[in-house]
């Protein structure tokens, strides 16, 4: 029997992206999925923008956060929901290739993989802002064009995901995980963390299994927005990340033969540097 797909697309006021974006979905050459949109409180059109979706095909389900409670929320309702075999988690403003979930089928039915990894590329806001269901390439920058495959280890997996660059790091979407593991293993996502929850979320994960499948064609489009939260930096966003490696560091300690405390101690001392550069910057006017 074919394996099943849930993907979780949580939507914070993302009106002008959401339509590319479940075009994109619908759009799969692989048909054996559900989608939840989980609806984050939003106060522009995207409601009604998903509702219509929900409308227009069956593999669709919206819920409805009742206040605007965080993506981590968010994504622990859809994991709650969620059906199948594989969870993927979408962006509501990015978009994905046709192939994008038959790739991680085929990555995912070879033996013993407990995960699975595609290429991305970066696409700049204003060539997907505009409402259209066409999915063309325009203003697209690739990472990864060609079209490497490789198993890697746990460790080989753990230190790619801290890596706050490279080919794969602590991204969600252009992972597949088993639902299975996830359930058995009760991993969510941590609802205290604003930022890097999603690379606590994949370290979790990384620790209760063993091969992850990698292959660097791109298959997700990540769209690159000057307001979003990860591009939007604050005072606060220091004691933010510092908070997240924390909690990394938590998971990591039961597991001092992985021996990541040397390049979690790097990543610390960045973000103080970033810190301190920020601060010295003049202020514009």
């Amino acid at each position: 029997m074919a394996k099943r797909f849930t993907v979780i697309v949580p939507v914070y006021n993302l009106a002008a992206y959401l339509n590319k974006c479940l075009a994109s979905l619908q759009a799969q050459t692989y048909t054996g999925f559900n989608v939840w949109l989980i609806d984050d409180g939003s106060t522009d059109d995207s409601v009604a923008i998903m509702q219509a979706w929900v409308k227009k095909d069956s593999r669709f389900h919206l819920w409805r956060q009742p206040a605007n409670q965080g993506v981590s929320a968010a994504r622990n309702v859809g994991l709650r929901q969620a059906q199948g075999d594989y969870i993927c988690f979408v962006d509501g403003d990015d978009w994905c290739e046709p192939t994008y979930l038959a790739g991680f089928a085929e990555q995912m039915a070879q033996p013993q993989v407990d995960m699975a990894l595609c290429g991305y590329s970066t696409d700049d806001d204003h060539s997907t802002k505009a409402q259209t269901t066409k999915l063309e390439h325009n203003g697209l920058k690739v990472l990864l064009g060609d079209d490497r495959q490789r198993m890697l280890t746990q460790r080989q997996m753990l230190a790619a995901v801290l890596k706050p660059s490279g080919d794969i790091r602590g991204f969600l979407w252009n992972k597949c995980y088993w639902l299975d593991v996830i359930r058995q293993q009760h991993l969510v996502f941590d609802e205290e963390i604003s930022l890097l929850e999603d690379q606590l979320f994949n370290v979790a994960y990384v620790l209760q299994t063993q091969r992850f499948y990698y292959v660097a064609t791109p298959q997700y489009h990540y769209v690159t927005r000057e307001n979003s939260a990860i591009h939007k930096w604050t005072p606060q966003t220091l004691p933010a990340e510092l908070q997240a490696l924390s909690r990394i560091q938590q998971l990591l300690s039961q597991h001092p033969e992985l021996q990541f405390s040397r390049l979690l101690a790097r990543r610390r001392k960045q973000i103080r540097h970033d810190l301190v550069a920020r601060l010295h910057q003049p202020t514009r006017k």
